[in-house]
């Protein structure tokens, strides 16, 4: 019977193939070798489809004992049957219709080509196929003569040298896969069965896929060629088109594109995988040595292609610079995270030198400071001897020495050899008889000269830019480094100065009594504490102490500090009541925030010390103030006071109690630093404290030594919290 033919056009042609070969099968009475031909069909359609862009004609032939089926398309470009990677996503195709065909091959035409596969059914099925057709054969298959077409013009080819046969492959199989994904977003978009391809990504599918194309596919020829000879090996030689500029120009715009299409892959926007480094590297090359190639063809003198090897040497260089320039970023970040912890010039100095030394592989290191003295600081040193660092810190900023020339002219100074340094500073010599190559670089802020960054090596050494780059950025980071830690000191003894004056100069003498306070803030704190205690005298029999805790931290709650004390002091010379001081205190705290509108609020224990001749009678009255405690020789006593926060609402309750301490006991109060300090989630209470008291009876000063200790050790070792502590002991 005669072949029937569909013309197919699209991206539905697979769906019609398949239907189409499902008709004339049923037609011809070959039910059994449809799902085999249906196979056969849609793999070489949509070979047609991703590989021509074309029109494919279909045809389903009559055959004796089965059916031909042919596929023909406009590309006079035979078929490519390669041997896939096993992550490859295309090359699989041939293979299948190798094992489902009884026999299959690619017929010549005046106006394009066919593949055509046959399938038999009975006896004759089981007949030993003709076996695969290898590249060699479909080669030969391929022959101008045999349809008498005019021979192709002898043409100027470009030697691009070898790669390996691997490589290629690997990298043509990925590109396959690339442009296999990206046909098929487009001809879903185009049939309406996906969506719509925004316009950056449609032009970029149009490159990967139909740019270049002449160049990529004289590679995959080349390298199924090699492979079928396995050769190791396969020479890049590529024609001299005829279009020059527009290959040129083609070549740069898939370079690109193949670059955002790896940007796709490598955000998981694309079911190919990212291309490895590799594939990257040979891609650029040959595209662009055969682009320069194209560009030179008019120079009078020939142009030389990079060869593989020569352009691999070159990457690897430039990606042993990015790991080093890595590297030092990674370290100047590092040192910046250090640095940011660094209070002293001391810490600064062991973060920079620790670093630097480490970095740059040098056998020393050190810091030198300008200071007020005839000589420069040495905050911090590494690797050198005591001898060394004795005649370092002797260095005078006059000095003609390589630190002390960086820190008078602003400039570094680099000396690379013995000779050269001997010969520039002769005070030198015999200095570090170790030493062959030294730097210095000035650490300046500004035009600010605060010192100089030193480094000594054992050997001799080539300062390239980067190394000199990167030792001045360690310079830049260190005075930036060293400033912060100079104003921190400025900042601590301010804050140190202000907090004096919050706290009376010296303790009173009090007949029959031994006082004694302690104050700490926090220890990682610049800020002035909210803590504070007082001991005033009244009049000839009268005394009083005062604890508190302001809220906050600062300016703010040193001037609440400054407002409770005083108010405190003032009102105790009038005859109001203790709880009517307090009520008082409250008053002003209110109105000192409604002026402000602000926050001005504090917990207060305030005591009342009559001295009588038949004993000590301490009145107490308290504004949510931790309980005091009385500790003797027998253990100690809680005093509950209960109180209201003061400052914080007009209506306050104020509780009073009265304490008679015997001879031997001591009234101690404390803030909620102490009763307050937790390890997990226990916290140490009154209970501990005076648990803590009890353990030193009898000297108010070992009391409060006991309870700091107690506090440090439910603390973890370090304060969380200001503390203040007051204990009035009777002899």
């Amino acid at each position: 019977m005669g072949a029937e033919v569909l013309v197919l056009d699209g991206p539905a042609m697979l769906s019609q193939a398949r239907g189409f070969v499902a008709e004339q099968l049923h037609r011809l009475a070959l039910p059994d070798v449809i799902t085999d031909a249906q196979i056969i069909v849609s793999e070489l359609v949509t070979n047609v489809f991703l590989h021509t862009g074309g029109v494919a004609r279909l045809a389903v032939v009559d055959h004796p004992d089965g059916a031909r089926v042919e596929v023909r398309d406009s590309s006079t470009a035979p078929p490519v049957r390669t041997g896939p990677a096993g992550n490859a996503m295309t090359g699989r195709g041939l293979q299948l219709v190798e094992s489902l065909a009884a026999r299959w091959g690619v017929d010549a035409l005046p106006d394009g080509k066919a593949v055509w596969a046959e399938l038999r059914t009975g006896p004759a099925a089981d007949e030993p196929s003709a076996g695969p057709l290898d590249e060699a054969s479909l080669l030969a298959m391929w022959s101008d003569d045999e349809l008498d077409l005019p021979a192709r013009p002898q043409v100027q080819a470009i030697d691009l040298g070898t790669v390996p046969t691997r490589l290629l492959l690997d990298a043509k199989a990925h590109v396959d896969g690339l442009v296999r994904e990206f046909t098929l977003i487009a001809g879903g978009s185009d049939s309406g069965m996906g969506d719509e391809v925004p316009e950056p990504v449609s032009r970029l599918i149009d490159v990967v896929v139909h740019g270049f194309a002449e160049p990529r596919k004289t590679l995959k020829r080349l390298a199924v060629q090699a492979a079928a000879g396995a050769h190791e090996e396969v020479g890049v030689v590529l024609d001299v088109p005829d279009d020059v500029p527009g290959t040129v120009a083609a070549g740069r715009a898939y370079l690109d594109a193949l670059d955002q299409a790896n940007a796709f892959c490598r955000a998981a926007r694309l079911l190919t995988l990212e291309s490895p480094p590799q594939h990257r590297v040979f891609h650029r090359w040959y595209v662009t040595e055969y682009i320069a190639c194209l560009e030179a063809l008019d120079d009078p003198t020939p142009r030389r292609p990079r060869r593989f090897a020569e352009h691999l040497l070159r990457e690897i260089e430039v990606v042993a610079t990015a790991h080093r320039l890595a590297d030092q970023g990674a370290r100047l970040q590092s040192l910046a995270v250090a640095l940011s912890a660094a209070l002293t010039p001391e810490a600064v100095a062991r973060a920079v030198l620790d670093e630097g030394v480490t970095a740059l592989g040098a056998s020393g290191g050190v810091i030198l400071l300008a200071t007020d003295s005839e000589t420069l600081g040495v905050p911090g040193a590494v690797g050198h001897t005591p001898d060394v660092m004795g005649r370092l810190r002797d260095e005078h900023p006059d000095a003609q020495l390589p630190a002390a020339e960086a820190m008078r002219t602003g400039e570094p100074v680099w000396l690379e050899t013995v000779a050269e340094r001997n010969a520039r500073f002769p005070d030198l010599i015999g200095f570090e008889p170790a030493t062959v190559a030294m730097c210095a670089v000035p650490v300046s802020l500004g035009d600010r000269r605060l010192g100089a960054l030193r480094f000594s090596f054992a050997e001799a050494r080539l300062f390239d830019d980067e190394e000199r780059s990167f030792v001045t950025a360690m310079a830049a980071q260190t005075a930036q480094a060293l400033h912060r830690a100079e104003l921190y000191r400025q900042r601590q003894e301010i804050s140190e100065r202000l907090q004096a004056t919050l706290l009376p100069a010296r303790l009173p003498s009090i007949p029959g009594l031994d006082v004694a306070a302690a104050y700490h803030p926090l220890t990682h704190a610049m800020e002035v504490g909210g803590d504070f205690y007082d001991v005033w005298r009244c009049d000839e029999t009268h005394w009083a102490l005062a604890i508190g805790d302001v809220c906050g931290s600062g300016p703010e709650a040193a001037a609440v500090t400054g407002l409770v004390r005083h108010t405190l002091r003032a009102l105790t010379a009038t005859p109001l009541s203790i709880s009517e001081i307090l009520l008082r205190l409250n008053e002003a705290l209110l109105e000192a925030a409604a002026a402000d509108d602000d926050e001005r609020f504090c917990t207060v224990t305030l005591g009342f010390v009559d001295l009588t001749e038949g004993g000590v009678t301490v009145e107490l009255a308290s504004g949510g103030h931790p309980d005091p405690m009385v500790v003797g020789p027998d253990g100690a006593e809680v005093v509950e006071v209960r109180g209201t926060l003061l400052g914080a609402v007009p209506d306050v309750v104020i509780d009073v109690q009265r304490v008679e301490l015997a001879p031997g006991q001591t009234l101690v109060l404390v803030t909620d630093g102490a009763t307050e300090a937790r390890h997990g989630g226990a916290m140490l209470g009154v209970e501990g404290v005076a648990a803590a008291a009890a353990s030193a009876p009898g000297d108010p000063h070992r009391m409060i030594a006991a309870i700091e200790r107690a506090v440090r050790r439910q603390d973890g070792g370090r304060l969380r919290d200001d503390l203040a502590l007051l204990a009035l002991h009777r002899r």
